[in-house]
């Protein structure tokens, strides 16, 4: 297998939460996403993900009182070995105003599943993305540790300013690092997602200067 050249960009994105999954993902280009993290503390991480194009898994058949430590991700993973579309390793930055250095490199998918199938660290999500007027949206709605939590994410190449918000995204999150995956991993929605809902109730939505 050739090996790409390592990609270094800096991300620009804003992140929402969303309380139920849109209609419109049903016109969405779906991608099963399963990654996990070697290192993540204070926003830095070192991150393996492999990728299934073209699927969505039901998370419907998890419980958290089975399913623990990764338990439920790593039979997923085990399923999908034989179509997986990509795999990488990335190593990432604390989001700062929006703004986030990330590197990418190309991994040979079994050292990829090897590793993921060693930690205990793992997130799992449909991807559902799909272009909303001119900018490029994910709809990432997670399984395992986290289901019931959806966040839609808007990325570009610079500062994400002038966004037309879609009506589907009920408070802004960008600046909150519990909703990074990093965060997630080790701290998953299961356990501090109630908590989350009765702050939004009580606070009402908030949205960053846009």
């Amino acid at each position: 297998m050739d090996i790409d050249p390592i990609e270094q960009i800096f991300e620009f994105e804003r992140k929402f939460f969303v309380s139920s999954l849109p209609d419109i993902v049903e016109h969405a280009n779906h991608t099963l996403i399963i990654q996990g993290y070697v290192f993540a503390e204070e926003g830095y991480a070192i991150r393996v993900r492999v990728t299934v194009s073209d699927t969505m898994v039901s998370f419907d058949d998890f419980t958290s009182e089975v399913d623990r430590f990764g338990a439920y991700e790593r039979r997923v993973l085990a399923g999908v070995v034989g179509t997986l579309s990509g795999a990488w390793i990335t190593v990432k930055s604390p989001p700062i105003s929006g703004q986030r250095y990330e590197l990418d490199q190309q991994l040979e998918p079994s050292v990829a599943v090897s590793i993921l199938q060693r930690c205990h660290r793992i997130v799992i999500k449909n991807r559902h993305s799909l272009w909303l007027g001119e900018d490029g949206w994910e709809i990432d709605e997670f399984g395992g540790q986290n289901t019931g939590l959806i966040i839609a994410e808007c990325e570009r190449t610079g500062p994400v300013v002038g966004l037309t918000i879609p009506d589907f995204c009920e408070t802004e999150v960008s600046s909150d690092l519990r909703f990074t995956n990093d965060y997630l991993s080790r701290q998953p929605w299961v356990g501090w997602g109630a908590q989350f809902l009765a702050e939004l109730a009580a606070k009402g939505p908030y949205f960053e200067e846009n």
